[in-house]
């Protein structure tokens, strides 16, 4: 069990730092005002905010090359980190939006190919809008619900830790070498396949989970 998480504790850490980053959809305020509780969208094309884009670029270059993954990983914990702060931070009552938010201009009808009640429902044109929202910050309400998301990426990076942490320990201790290849059984190789259907099991769960 402890080798299965090993070899995949760093895809699920992967998949679901994305994930967090697709749901968080900047955008304006709608018509509750500037300090609405924000909302998650799903869209078929998701727009990542800018401090979400970060982690997005560093799994993107992380999982195809291994010797990018430890690095990916501390600096996912460190912008992590900064985003909560941030985050936090714009709560803050002396953080006035309304103070800062304009509307666009809207674009003559012969200037633009949206019709007119495609213009009056576009965010930029509905309402005031908070730069800050296409940075991933907006006013939020419960605290809670707006970091959730990134309080979970950040347990599991550390989760993700303790497990690596743990397997060096267990190897330090027991003086036991680190495997090269990435398979679950370490000491099953093709040449162990044809002694036994405990040894044939082995040999094909590692070639499972070479090629996941």
């Amino acid at each position: 069990m402890r080798r299965l998480l090993e070899l995949h504790v760093l895809k699920m850490v992967a998949v679901y730092t994305v994930w967090v980053a697709l749901e968080e959809v900047p955008r304006g305020c709608g018509a509750g005002g500037l300090h609405q509780a924000p909302e998650v969208l799903t869209r078929p094309l998701p727009q990542v905010s800018l401090m979400n884009f970060l982690l997005v670029l560093l799994w993107a270059l992380a999982m195809p090359y291994c010797r990018f993954r430890h690095m990916a990983s501390c600096l996912s914990t460190v912008w992590t980190c900064i985003i909560i702060v941030c985050k936090m931070l714009y709560q803050l009552e002396v953080v006035d939006p309304r103070q800062y938010s304009n509307n666009c201009t809207q674009p003559l009808p012969n200037g633009t190919n949206l019709t007119p009640e495609e213009l009056g429902n576009s965010t930029l044109y509905r309402g005031p809008v908070d730069p800050a929202n296409w940075f991933g910050i907006r006013k939020g309400f419960p605290n809670w619900g707006y970091v959730k998301n990134h309080l979970q990426v950040l347990l599991l990076l550390v989760f993700e830790a303790v497990v690596y942490r743990r397997q060096q320990y267990h190897r330090k201790r027991h003086q036991l070498l680190a495997p090269v290849t990435e398979t679950v059984f370490e000491d099953i190789t093709r040449h162990q396949l044809d002694l036994g259907l405990v040894s044939c099991a082995k040999y094909f769960v590692n070639y499972f989970y070479y090629k996941f």
